[in-house]
């Protein structure tokens, strides 16, 4: 059995346009020409290079990104000092990104994810609806990891610049140039307790007199690794007991309760231990409020199995002397056929004294929970079996509400009594025409200019 729902969030058009004074407007004071072989243009709309930035951005060249095994996004960004908390892998374990698994982002100076700025070729991509997508959090596993040139980070504040988005910095994934021919890739990992990860993309380029054409095509794979596949993620509760436990469980400690003549309910014991802890699976944590101990990372993924398709094209061309026309269209199909969690959760809101008789009267001494009364059939025979627990004179016993899930050893028998499971489906498209030049004088002579529209559409299915 299984529900979908489908989102879509898109802009609308939107066009910016800027001025600003060239590199060559400072240059005209200058004694000889200097040929640089790149130019950064992250952090501001003056173009610089390296060494005359005014803030602090590093450049990942093309070289040092074949030297990494030409890694993909999660991996790229992993690997960057300066970022902090990369989402990517299953999410399971980081409630920012809960409900967006299979995505991706980027976390300078950890600020959050939110705070850094996400570009292709100077220009915005589009948030992921999920999660703190709502937020500003860009997917960066829809980025087109083939046609990357390089990736120009920068590691202080721009908000001056772009906004309240870039407070942490900007991270800017600047496509390939001046690339002609075809160019193929193939990669497997082997991985322990997995079946491995594998990619595959094809690069093709044309260049002209006056402009190019760049296309490439990526496909992504990996497969899915689970929690018990690693002695440091399942460890026991005495060695770590919060990794992955939960003193809420479907076998929950309980308080006997009875109700005298006026009505009102009172503990007919203390809190009680359930005898089945132990035989099923749960550890046992005597105490003044015993708890029966559920390992919930049992049922978790640490990757899940994710498959993914990207698309790129784009095309360059040189209207007259000193005006360019960029246009690039972007397409990225993200597939998490079943991520995989804990059987079940907490509920989030418990019975309350409308719903729950014992509530009312019992508040001083218990958390709000559930009431199972001395009639039930499962009550009787527990009873029956446990007479020193649950005295005679008992009219039923209380659940904390805290202290109870209702699934939990023993898996979810809608799946197969294993962990829960769900679909995570992303569709990513974005379209961007860019047209810059610079006037030929008067006195507007070398000032720029830039005019972009751009289109940005998001869709997931759940």
């Amino acid at each position: 059995m299984s529900k979908s729902r489908y989102f879509c969030g898109g802009s609308a058009m939107a066009v910016a346009f800027a001025m600003g004074l060239t590199s060559q407007a400072f240059a005209a004071d200058a004694k000889e020409a200097t040929t640089v072989e790149e130019v950064i243009v992250t952090g501001s709309f003056i173009a610089g290079t390296p060494t005359d930035a005014a803030l602090p951005v590093a450049v990942i060249n093309s070289e040092a990104l074949e030297k990494q095994g030409s890694p993909t996004t999660v991996e790229l960004l992993k690997s960057l000092p300066v970022s902090s908390g990369v989402l990517g892998e299953t999410n399971q374990f980081d409630p920012r990104a809960q409900g967006s698994e299979g995505s991706g982002s980027v976390n300078l100076r950890g600020l959050g994810a939110q705070r850094t700025l996400v570009l292709i070729n100077g220009h915005r991509m589009t948030p992921n609806p999920f999660g703190q997508g709502g937020a500003g959090i860009v997917d960066t596993n829809i980025i087109p990891t083939a046609a990357v040139g390089r990736v120009e980070v920068l590691k202080d504040g721009a908000a001056a610049t772009y906004g309240s988005d870039a407070i942490a910095g900007v991270v800017n994934f600047i496509t390939r140039t001046h690339f002609q021919g075809l160019e193929g890739q193939a990669s497997f990992q082997q991985v322990d307790g997995s079946d491995g990860n594998y990619t595959g993309s094809l690069l093709w380029g044309w260049e002209g007199d006056h402009g190019n054409i760049l296309l490439s095509g990526g496909y992504q794979h990996r497969s899915e690794l689970k929690t018990t596949e690693r002695s440091w993620a399942n460890l026991t509760y005495f060695q770590n007991p919060e990794g992955g436990w939960s003193g809420g469980n479907a076998i929950a400690p309980f308080i006997p309760v009875v109700q005298n003549g006026a009505g009102a309910w009172g503990p007919a014991a203390g809190f009680q231990l359930d005898q089945g802890c132990a035989p099923l699976g749960g550890v046992a944590v005597p105490g003044a409020l015993p708890a029966c101990n559920f390992h919930y990372s049992n049922y978790d993924n640490l990757v899940e199995e994710e498959t993914r398709f990207q698309l790129y094209g784009e095309a360059n061309a040189d209207i007259g002397d000193k005006t360019h026309l960029h246009v690039e269209a972007l397409y990225s199909e993200t597939e998490v056929p079943h991520w995989k969690t804990s059987p079940s959760y907490l509920a989030l809101q418990t019975p309350t004294a409308s719903t729950n008789p014992t509530v009312s009267t019992l508040t001083s001494a218990v958390l709000a929970g559930y009431f199972v009364p001395s009639t039930n059939p499962g009550y009787i025979a527990y009873q029956a079996a446990h007479p020193t627990q649950i005295p005679a004179f008992a009219t039923g016993v209380h659940i904390p509400g805290v202290r109870y899930r209702p699934l939990a050893e023993g898996g979810n028998p809608m799946f197969d009594f294993g962990p829960s499971e769900g679909r995570r489906h992303y569709e990513a498209m974005r379209l961007s025409a860019d047209l810059k030049g610079e006037f030929d004088g008067g006195f507007l002579n070398g000032i720029g200019w830039d005019a972009t529209l751009t289109y940005r559409d998001r869709c997931v299915t759940r």
